[in-house]
């Protein structure tokens, strides 16, 4: 499978099967995210993988009230919650001189590269914004520096999404010469 296919391939999943993933696949996943490529390699975040019975009680907290209509989670083997990290000096005056938090970019480049890695293993995947960040901030012991950024489930697939329409190349890009 090509670049492109894989990243067509990959799908939302919000219904998984009650399954469990090998140590060794859950490790590549994890590593495909440690190494993607962050700017001036500050790599500002950290992973917190939330699985068994832990899971349970965690779902049940940061997905309840507003937040249950993500309670469907509580299925996928593993979730893995990506932690920003108090930001450093050099991201700070990053920060200041160009408007731009870069953290925030960095954490984004990594979930892409845990996802794919996952959908290339043949499992399912659903990053999660919408969770009681206070919650999952005291229940992960979360230091008040940091910031729980975002969740992302994996386990395998229970359906099998219908491809979704995206606008056309045409759409998107432009070029200037």
């Amino acid at each position: 499978m090509d670049f492109l296919d894989l990243v067509k391939a990959r799908k939302s999943i919000r219904k998984f099967k009650v399954s469990s993933i090998s140590d060794d696949i859950l490790k590549y996943i994890l590593e495909c995210g440690i190494n993607s490529p962050s700017a001036c390699n500050i790599q500002p975040y950290r992973f917190i993988v939330i699985r068994g019975r832990f899971k349970d009680k965690f779902c049940k907290e940061v997905f309840s009230g507003i937040y249950h209509f993500c309670s469907f989670v509580k299925d996928a083997f593993v979730i893995i919650a990506i932690i920003r990290n108090k930001k450093s000096f050099k991201m700070k005056i990053g920060e200041l001189v160009t408007d731009c938090d870069f953290s925030l970019i960095d954490i984004g480049i990594c979930g892409q590269q845990i996802v794919l890695a996952a959908t290339e293993k043949g499992l399912g995947s659903l990053w999660i914004g919408w969770f009681d960040r206070e919650k999952a901030k005291k229940m992960l012991k979360v230091s008040t520096d940091e910031r729980v950024e975002i969740l992302i489930a994996i386990g395998e697939k229970g359906e099998e999404p219908s491809e979704r329409k995206k606008k056309t190349f045409d759409e998107v890009v432009s070029f200037i010469e």
